[in-house]
């Protein structure tokens, strides 16, 4: 059991590994690239008297959600605000985490904000988009008007980057904001184990960790997702969904042939 919780300790409290304040499966999933028989019940075990694990399960919380089917590689990113206006003396005055998500990799890119005016978010963007691969086509938010006023739809204009948002200010930008979920979880159990309230030192650790983390959508870690394999793990996610779309199609078609 020591080398158990040596090498547990070692891949949870790491933020830079991709099971970093991460859940059971996760963490189970990368003890066993080391220790291939390492028991499940061993993980659960560990987690389940591990303070930062216990205290800060998260609560589910449902929203109307807006689908996004990217196109190819970095085509489609969503993007959201996460809020830490309460721990903005403890981060130099920032108040927001500026979160991307490339909506077919599941790569995430992250740039602290100090508030949502204009030039801020300009600047932000910015930030943003210089840490990707390349330049999206298409941006998705939700309907904020840090979003979505005169100088940002300027700037994206210029940028040659299409902007989308969803009709209803209900609906949310989903991918993004199941990343945000995930980079909190893993900043807020930071916070407990290293008795620290700061996250933009740690974000990129943080960011890098999930990047390098196994995606339980297409079954690969999202840095490794690239344009030769692009179109390989498109399949993966969308096409059964598409597959089954054609089917139902084609048998609405044979019934209305039948019946004329």
């Amino acid at each position: 059991m020591a080398d158990y919780t040596k090498l547990l300790d070692d891949l949870y409290n790491n933020p830079e590994s991709p099971a970093a304040f991460s859940g059971i499966d996760r963490l189970w999933h990368e003890a066993r690239k080391v220790l291939k028989h390492i028991p499940k019940k061993v993980v659960q075990h560990y987690l389940e008297g591990h303070r930062t694990y216990t205290l800060m399960r998260p609560k589910r919380i449902h929203f109307k959600r807006s689908k996004t089917v990217a196109a190819g590689f970095m085509t489609d990113v969503q993007v959201d605000l996460a809020d830490f206006q309460l721990l903005s003396r403890h981060n130099k005055g920032n108040r927001y985490l500026l979160l991307g998500i490339d909506v077919l990799s599941k790569r995430v890119f992250g740039v602290p904000v100090k508030s949502k005016k204009a030039d801020e978010m300009i600047e932000a963007f910015k930030n943003l988009i210089s840490q990707m691969p390349m330049k999206p086509q298409r941006i998705f938010s939700d309907k904020g008007t840090e979003f979505k006023n005169k100088h940002m739809k300027d700037f994206f204009e210029k940028e040659g980057i299409e902007k989308h948002e969803p009709t209803h200010s209900i609906v949310k930008a989903s991918v993004a904001e199941r990343a945000i979920r995930n980079v909190k979880q893993r900043l807020y159990r930071n916070f407990a184990q290293k008795k620290t309230l700061n996250w933009i030192d740690v974000l990129e650790k943080i960011l890098e960790g999930i990047n390098k983390a196994k995606s339980r959508i297409h079954g690969m870690r999202p840095i490794d997702v690239n344009f030769d394999n692009a179109q390989k793990v498109w399949k993966r996610i969308y096409g059964k969904i598409f597959s089954s779309n054609i089917i139902k199609q084609n048998q609405n078609l044979k019934r209305m042939i039948l019946y004329e």
